[in-house]
């Protein structure tokens, strides 16, 4: 059996300790004076944390967990949602310069820690609470473990690697590649294949069940709830060939792992300018745990569609990878950290800015959805009740999280519009019925529904408008989030067929009219 981590006081570890504690210190401090509103899925998160499962409607519960623990302990403010982003991303680095030490040498930990703390979709994840900030911590952790499984690791590093690959999925399904990583590292690696078919890989794979077995029983009961929308989300339906997708996904790749740090990640791949070593085997063993990742989400984005940060799994790998390759060359990898560290400047300092600053350099637009929710909330509401509406009901998903977090201690309950036949989102999951039927507020974001949301009731009068500023677009147009008002009763929703559909035009009234450049 393998003796316990010890990292002694090398200069390395002071180094790597210091350099995290100074970062972690200043997204602290940005998340502690950030003026921003919840965006909605911060918002949903919140809602999904008032009332503990083992599963959600999109995502798996370990972010709900975090989130009930952090409001329960600080209260249900903004700064209290967000607050673990940073030290879960500051942990996931400190797994990063321990596995770099033990797989190659202490330079190299150094150098993928920092690598990966300061990655552009790193600093934006430490300022806000999302799913991927949550598993990434557990992904570096179950790299360290399954190296260590790999290299004689006990029963109390089978033990852990069940931990983190439980606890991961419990987090986003996207850890689920690290499982079929781990697949491939067994087939072209008999160290990890030996390690895997041990009774201590098999523990590991039992307590990896064992966790996770309570959150498939969940789905199970509720529908597949979780699972499914994880399918939609790859939106296969359309057209089935997008290649020019490819250029805009590697382009959106410099933006996640870092200009410099993406094109050194496929200069190593290609083999260019990296030395020849004696790190072969852990080369290859960890590019099992970023290319299929890499071409998973290239291939989805040229049948349909991937967010940027779909393939964030790859970039632990690959920070230790990069690293690696190059860390005879640190010129090239402090370039590489002094270009991250402006853009990490920049990107916390428009959060901070004040309006005036951010509209006098055009980023208002960037930052619209998280701007007037709290406005918002207190206006659409106060209208209620004034109005003697019995409920209050939206027809755009992202309104209704926001007024959710924003007028959580309500009186009238707060509904989102069905668009189709069932819910679409979370915030459709409860109809509109009964007695909060009887007298809605409707507030409309969108009038091109609205012809579809007016034939659902009997009565629908307009009932005025709430305009929330929200900044000026470059060539000084205004962002106005304009919600128009309806009163209505008589809710007794239409059936969603091809007539329904084909009958009903676009809305025109109401609609913002278009502001001339330089007015």
């Amino acid at each position: 059996m393998r003796p316990a981590i010890r990292l002694p006081e090398s200069p390395e570890t002071r180094l790597v300790a210091a350099a995290l504690a100074l970062i972690l210190g200043v997204r602290v401090a940005a998340v502690l004076a950030s003026p921003l509103n919840l965006y909605a899925d911060e918002a949903q998160y919140w809602r999904w944390a008032q009332d503990l499962a083992w599963g959600y409607y999109s995502k798996p519960p370990m972010i709900a967990w975090l989130i009930h623990v952090m409001t329960g302990l600080l209260g249900n403010s903004e700064w209290a949602v967000r607050l673990a982003a940073p030290f879960l991303h500051t942990a996931a680095a400190g797994a990063l310069y321990v596995a770099g030490r033990a797989m190659f040498s202490a330079r190299t930990g150094t150098y993928a820690a920092l690598l990966y703390a300061l990655m552009p979709a790193v600093t934006l994840s430490s300022t806000v609470l999302s799913t991927d900030g949550v598993l990434i911590p557990f992904w570096c952790a179950a790299l360290y473990l399954a190296w260590r499984l790999r290299s004689g690791g006990g029963w109390a590093t089978g033990a852990a690697l069940g931990l983190a690959l439980g606890a991961g999925i419990l987090a986003k399904y996207a850890m689920l590649y690290f499982l079929i990583g781990l697949g491939l590292a067994s087939v072209i690696d008999a160290d990890t294949r030996r390690a895997l078919l041990s009774p201590v890989g098999a523990l590991a794979l039992i307590v990896t069940g064992v966790l996770i077995a309570p959150h498939f029983a969940w789905n199970a009961a509720n529908d597949f709830q979780t699972v499914g929308h994880t399918v939609d989300n790859a939106n296969l339906g359309g057209e089935l060939f997008n290649p020019e997708h490819a250029l805009t996904f590697a382009a959106d790749q410099l933006g996640v792992f870092g200009p410099f740090s993406f094109l050194a990640l496929l200069a190593g791949l290609a083999g260019w300018g990296v030395r020849a070593g004696s790190h072969t085997a852990a080369v290859r063993w960890l590019l099992c745990f970023v290319l299929p990742v890499l071409v998973f989400i290239l291939g989805q984005a040229i049948l349909s569609r991937a967010h940027a940060n779909w393939a964030a799994t790859a970039y632990p790998g690959a920070s230790l990878l990069v690293a690696a390759w190059f860390a005879e060359r640190p010129k090239l990898i402090l370039s590489s950290l002094a270009v991250n560290g402006l853009l990490a400047v920049f990107f916390l300092g428009m959060t901070l800015l004040p309006p005036a600053q951010t509209q006098a350099m055009g980023l208002d637009n960037a930052l619209k959805r998280t701007r007037g929710w709290d406005l918002a909330a207190e206006q659409v509401f106060a209208e209620a009740e004034r109005l003697g509406a019995t409920s209050v009901l939206v027809d755009e998903r992202e309104a209704w999280h926001g007024l959710d977090f924003y007028a959580r201690d309500r009186a009238l309950p707060l509904y989102s519009w069905r668009r189709y036949a069932g819910p679409k989102s979370f915030s459709e999951r409860e109809a509109l019925e009964g007695q909060p039927a009887e007298r809605v507020l409707i507030a409309s974001l969108r009038p091109g529904l609205r012809p579809r949301l007016r034939s659902d009731f009997a009565s629908f009068e307009p009932a005025g408008q709430i305009r929330i500023p929200l900044g000026e677009r470059g060539n000084g147009c205004p962002i106005t989030r304009v919600f128009q008002l309806y009163i209505a009763s008589g809710y007794a929703p239409v059936e969603r067929t091809p007539e329904w559909e084909s009958a009903l035009a676009d809305e025109t009234e109401f609609a913002e009219p278009p502001c001339p450049a330089g007015t």
